[in-house]
C-alpha cells in the first residue's frame, strides 16, 4: 500500500467516503455535507497536534484516510487519531493494512502506538482490540467526556 499527505485534489474522495462513517462524523461535528472551505478548515482543525492526514491507496485506487501524530504534544508518542475506508473497500483487511504500516512507520521512533475512542462505542473498541490495541487507561476531554486510550506495542525491545 501507498500513502501521502492529503491534497486539495483529494477532498472529492474524502466527501464520498465520510457519509458512510455516521458515527465517526457526528463524533467530529461533521454532516456529510461540507463544502472545500469547510472541510480543508475540519483538516487542519489538528494541526497543532503535529500530526498529518494521509490518503492510502493500493491497486491505483484510493482505499481510505488516516490521521497520524507522530509526536503527540500529550506524551511525544504517536497516535492514529481516525482510519476512514471506502465503503466499496471494507471488511477486506485494508485498515488492519493500515495500521500495519503506521506502525512500520513509527516504530523507528516509538516502540507504541496511541490510540483512544469515546468509551461508550463499543464497535471502536472492539476494532481497536481487533488490530493489537490494548486498553490503557481512561481519559475525560474538557466537557467530561470519556474516552479509552488505547496502545499497541509494536516491539519487544525497551
Amino acid at each position: 500500500m501507498e500513502n501521502r499527505k492529503i491534497r486539495d485534489e483529494d477532498f472529492d474522495f474524502f466527501k464520498e467516503i465520510i457519509p458512510h462513517s455516521h458515527t465517526w462524523m457526528k463524533e467530529e461535528g461533521l454532516t456529510g455535507e461540507e463544502n472545500d472551505e469547510h472541510l480543508r478548515s475540519y483538516l487542519h482543525r489538528y494541526d497543532e497536534t503535529g500530526g498529518e492526514w494521509l490518503i492510502w491507496s493500493g491497486e491505483g485506487q484510493k482505499i481510505g484516510a488516516a490521521y497520524l501524530v507522530y509526536a503527540a504534544p500529550s506524551n511525544q508518542k504517536p497516535w492514529l487519531g481516525t482510519i476512514v475506508i471506502h465503503p466499496e473497500k471494507r471488511k477486506q483487511g485494508f485498515a488492519k493494512k493500515i495500521i500495519e504500516e503506521i506502525s512500520s512507520m513509527v516504530i523507528k521512533n516509538s516502540p507504541v502506538l496511541f490510540s483512544a475512542c469515546p468509551a461508550e462505542n463499543t464497535s471502536w473498541i472492539r476494532f481497536l482490540n481487533h488490530n493489537g490495541f490494548e486498553q490503557a487507561g481512561l481519559e475525560n476531554d474538557e466537557k467530561g467526556k470519556e474516552y479509552i486510550k488505547f496502545v499497541k506495542f509494536l516491539s519487544d525491545y525497551d
